[in-house]
């Protein structure tokens, strides 16, 4: 039987309740609406949004794993190959706010099915321009597909819409985790399995990434759409305990001003800024560096999967360690990991191989710290009125911040070289990790070690 569509406007209840005797109300263990408990909704809740971050990633990395190729071959031009493979955080950038708007307004199902959806999109013009040999197809097409890699952080704020506070930190990083599953298969069936597809449709091996990436962001709508009923943000409202709809105007700007104002938001968003932003500016160029020194291909995927792993398979391990120490603590950590895998990624001759698989698992594992932990404090600190919109302001500058790094990270490369960019890179976290540290020491609001622990 079809479920009803929620409302995401409810209007207030009379304590009277009519014939059915009175609703439950704020603080009540179930919803109103559908009369299930709030426990069993965020069970079914993390498992959604586990398999579909799952999916979405392997989509997003399956299309990211071939779009330089793609680009390349159509103009010719390293340069715009460049650009093309920046526009799936280019897309990210661009989308997190409207996509927070809309999820505010509408729900968490709304929002992410939306943006999923327009990554579908994004991938079937990725498809075509495999035909047409068009190259604004490809700009258009993976600044659509960003999207979905948006979605991939959104959906851990709306993860914890239902979670009690003490449990925050643990459920962002099992659905953290979940996205292991998704980055590490996702480019081998795209570039393995679907390159025959491909074939088999009369179509160039190209083709395939982008055929895989479409199916799997269907998969993730469907997933979305049938499974995350009731929305959990709109029973968060119900109870009286989620963020309500955003008051008065002010858009992007008061967003801002409302991260600039809390220090625990400002710290959180702070080391989630620096942990993309070194993970980017190092990652991207490990490649060239690794190719200077004559190593195959094969010991340089060998290296991003590495990496891959260190981003997201201790997610749980470490939402669990935020959870008991505190998310400040793991901030600071996460910035001194960050500095460590950078330095060493900095003194490792392009020719030597373990000091990149060293260097660069640090790297991931560092922002896998500075996310869940910058997570899990950010989500605390904002007003449950303001927290959607805020969290999308939130993420555009994490992944503006990301943006810059990859961009300087080339021009950095071409000025001097690796180890260049790579300390400096680190050098970053090394400052989180002091400023985190001084917070904590102090009696900075929500940071400091007398504040509780999220």
């Amino acid at each position: 039987m079809t479920e009803p569509a929620e409302r995401t406007h409810e209007p207030a209840r009379r304590s009277g309740g009519g014939p059915s005797g009175p609703r439950p109300g704020p603080g009540s263990d179930r919803d109103p609406e559908t009369g299930r408990s709030v426990r069993e909704i965020q069970r079914r809740t993390l498992g959604v949004l586990m398999a579909t971050v799952a999916v979405g990633g392997a989509g997003t990395g399956g299309a990211f794993s071939i779009v330089a190729v793609l680009a390349d071959e159509i103009t010719g031009s390293a340069t715009l190959s460049g650009i093309a493979a920046a526009g799936m955080t280019t897309g990210a950038a661009l989308t997190a706010v409207p996509l927070a708007k809309l999820m505010a307004r509408s729900g968490r199902r709304m929002g992410l099915r939306s943006g999923y959806l327009l990554a579908l999109a994004g991938s079937l013009l990725m498809l075509l321009s495999t035909v047409v040999d068009m190259y604004a197809l490809v700009l258009v097409g993976m600044a659509a597909v960003g999207t979905g890699s948006a979605c991939g952080l959104a959906a851990r704020f709306a993860v914890v819409d239902l979670a009690p506070p003490a449990d925050r930190a643990r459920t962002i990083g099992l659905l953290v985790g979940a996205t292991t599953v998704g980055a590490i298969a996702g480019p081998t069936l795209a570039t393995g399995p679907f390159t025959v597809v491909a074939r088999e449709l009369g179509l160039e091996e190209l083709a395939g990434p982008f055929i895989f990436a479409a199916v799997v962001f269907s998969m993730a709508v469907v997933v979305l759409d049938r499974g995350l009923r009731p929305d959990p943000l709109l029973v968060a409202r119900r109870l009286g305990d989620g963020a309500e709809v955003p008051r008065g105007r002010g858009g992007l700007l008061r967003s801002l001003a409302i991260i600039a104002r809390l220090p625990p938001a400002r710290l959180a968003t702070v080391a989630m800024m620096v942990g993309q932003g070194v993970m980017v500016a190092t990652m991207v160029m490990t490649p060239l560096h690794m190719t200077d020194g004559d190593q195959s291909l094969r010991v340089i995927g060998f290296v991003i999967s590495t990496h891959i792993v260190g981003m997201y398979a201790l997610a749980p391990v470490v939402g669990w360690a935020t959870g008991r120490i505190g998310p400040t603590p793991m901030i600071i950590l996460g910035g001194v990991i960050s500095f460590l895998g950078a330095e060493i990624a900095a003194h490792t001759p392009p020719d030597v191989a373990w000091g990149m698989f060293a260097g660069m698992f640090a790297v991931g594992l560092g922002w896998n710290c500075c996310l869940v932990a910058g997570t899990a404090l950010f989500t605390a600190a904002v007003p449950t009125g303001d927290r959607v919109p805020v969290q999308g302001a939130a993420d555009l500058l994490m992944s503006a911040s990301g943006g810059i790094g990859g961009i300087a990270g080339g021009a950095v490369v071409a000025w001097q070289d690796f180890q260049f960019l790579s300390h400096y890179s680190g050098l970053f976290g090394a400052v989180l990790a002091g400023v985190a540290l001084l917070a904590y020491l102090g009696n900075t609001p929500g940071v400091s070690r007398r504040a509780s622990r999220v």
